[in-house]
């Protein structure tokens, strides 16, 4: 078994934290509990987003896809407010056009941002890119590349899933909203074997679920199939794996 970051405390040992992602709610669903609990522990959290999510049109009538980018932008400061983050971040590229970036103009943003926070450790996510997305992939890419021309190593962790978590409380959703909707099956790993499985405080959770009530444009239908004490049991532990 790996020496594991279980608690609040432990996560002290993630030092400064710089959070990377492609899409508003990104952040929230894999990492709120992880970046509010390391607020109240005084460390320095920034989160970067690549693209303001304009293509992730759920319900046209109530979000049309002409305003949805603006609609997110606003629903993420809300949801990062939530979560006690001040300092973010908008690489500023099309939503579902991130596999057609320049590599190296994204890795020269996201050097930037690297030299100045000095980071301890990058959240983002595999190269699968979690439920499959092709922007997903790309930040998972785009990280990698980065550390290659990077001055210092940041350790990197990548979001993963337990299995029986998903079972129990997201297959079926699953099979309903198509979450996972370009991939074989979600990236699972045994949280014995992962570096971070960090159960979420009471408090801490509710900050993580006000984060995501502040993104109904994403987070209703969601919110609308699970019941409140399977939603809340799936968003309380956070599992993340170390990069190789």
């Amino acid at each position: 078994m790996k020496t594991q970051l279980k608690t609040q405390n432990d996560l002290k040992k993630l030092g400064t934290i710089l959070s990377v992602w492609a899409h508003p709610d990104d952040e929230s669903y894999t990492a709120a509990g992880i970046m509010a609990a390391c607020i109240k522990n005084l460390q320095q959290v920034i989160c970067v987003t690549a693209t303001k999510g304009e293509a992730g049109v759920q319900d046209p009538k109530r979000w049309p896809p002409e305003t949805l980018g603006e609609v997110r932008a606003h629903e993420l400061q809300d949801a990062l407010k939530a979560l006690g983050i001040v300092k973010h971040h908008w690489l500023g590229y099309k939503d579902g056009r991130c596999e057609r970036v320049r590599p190296l103009e994204a890795i020269n943003r996201l050097l930037a941002y690297i030299n100045l926070y000095k980071p301890d450790t990058i959240l983002t996510f595999g190269p699968e890119g979690f439920t499959g997305h092709p922007d997903h992939a790309a930040v998972s890419r785009w990280v990698t590349a980065t550390l290659e021309y990077a001055p210092y190593h940041p350790a990197v962790y990548h979001v993963v899933l337990d299995e029986n978590l998903y079972d129990k409380h997201m297959k079926e959703v699953d099979k309903k909203l198509n979450v996972f909707y370009n991939i074989d099956k979600p990236p699972f790993a045994d949280p014995a074997e992962c570096e971070i499985d960090f159960e979420l405080p009471p408090e801490i959770l509710a900050q993580k679920r006000k984060a995501l009530e502040a993104m109904p444009s994403q987070t209703e239908a969601i919110f609308k199939y699970m019941t409140p004490g399977a939603l809340m049991k799936y968003l309380s532990i956070e599992t993340f794996q170390k990069a190789a």
